[in-house]
């Protein structure tokens, strides 16, 4: 036994020697998504299997939120993780959800790709303006979520808070649709990459329409880091035939500062290198490209990503 102990040991210390780790000895990384049924838990799903097949690394999937994320990678207790930008950036101002506890050593890997506020309501409804929802039902997503962060947000911009509404149901996409079918809500709030699947679901059986944004409220909107001024075209949905002035908010990709520069390096570089599979799994990740990725970080890129972008060219 001791022998097979001393044999196992030297072949590690040889191993290393030649700057090979075996994967037994490689630290397992957690990769904090979002919830089942959304976008980023799929993507997530992808990019695992493309670090473990072609990276040789050894990853566990766990769903979360864009806040809760950023949390847990700040504490260590993930990894890597899916937020936007905007709660990125309150994140390290230590605004908003972040006062008191601010997340400094919060660094970028890479933008993924972009997401806009949909407030969409029935066709039908006599809710015209952001202003009409005082009184009325919404739905939105839980609370831990970039979408929950914005839809409060919006509201505040226009004057409103949640208490001003008849009612607010946190709930899933799928659930929410199933609200808005039902009647049970009359307007629901999700920040998504258009066009959506469940949005596309309810507009089949019901037409809907798109709410705009006030300008001047996107004017107070834009003062938060992350945020910039998007419209959603017509026509995109059933019902929909006025374009949508509204935010956008790109979901990136996150890290923290104490992670090895090597291992994000290695990280990104497998992810850029086997983007055609990230696309294969949703074609959100057609945007995911070096030059998107690290144009206009709103907090710091780790020094890995930032090696790797250096690199293609993309960044000094």
């Amino acid at each position: 036994m001791e022998r097979q102990r001393s044999i196992v040991a030297v072949a590690a210390c040889a191993l290393l020697l030649l700057g090979v780790v075996p994967v037994w000895a490689q630290p397992q990384l957690i990769v904090a998504s979002g919830p089942v049924g959304g976008v980023w838990y799929p993507v997530a799903s992808g990019m695992v299997e493309i670090l473990q097949n072609k990276a040789a690394m050894t990853l566990t999937q766990q769903p979360g939120g864009g806040i809760s994320n950023v949390f847990n990678v700040g504490a260590g207790k993930a990894h890597l993780g899916f937020t936007t930008a905007d709660v990125a950036g309150s994140a390290i101002l230590g605004e908003e959800d972040f006062k008191g506890k601010a997340v400094k050593n919060l660094r970028l890997l890479g933008v993924l790709y972009p997401q806009q506020l949909n407030l969409a309501v029935l066709a039908d409804s006599p809710i015209r303006k952001v202003l009409d929802l005082k009184g009325r039902a919404l739905v939105t997503t839980q609370r831990g979520t970039s979408t929950e962060l914005m839809t409060r947000r919006v509201l505040e911009a226009h004057g409103l808070t949640y208490s001003d509404l008849r009612r607010v149901n946190h709930a899933g996409m799928s659930d929410g649709v199933n609200l808005m079918k039902d009647g049970h809500v009359e307007a629901m709030s999700h920040l998504i990459t258009n066009p959506a699947a469940y949005l596309l679901d309810l507009a089949s059986s019901k037409p809907i329409r798109l709410l705009s944004l006030d300008p001047v409220a996107v004017e107070r909107l834009l003062k938060f880091p992350g945020y910039t001024r998007t419209t959603i075209k017509a026509g995109i949905y059933r019902g929909q035939d006025q374009e949508a002035l509204t935010i956008n908010s790109p979901v990136m990709l996150v890290t923290r500062e104490e992670l090895e520069e090597s291992v994000v390096y290695k990280i990104t570089r497998a992810l850029f290198e086997n983007r055609s599979q990230l696309v294969a799994v949703h074609k959100v990740m057609e945007h995911f490209r070096p030059e998107e990725a690290a144009k206009d970080p709103v907090i710091p890129i780790h020094p890995g990503a930032l090696r790797y972008y250096k690199e293609a060219g993309v960044a000094r």
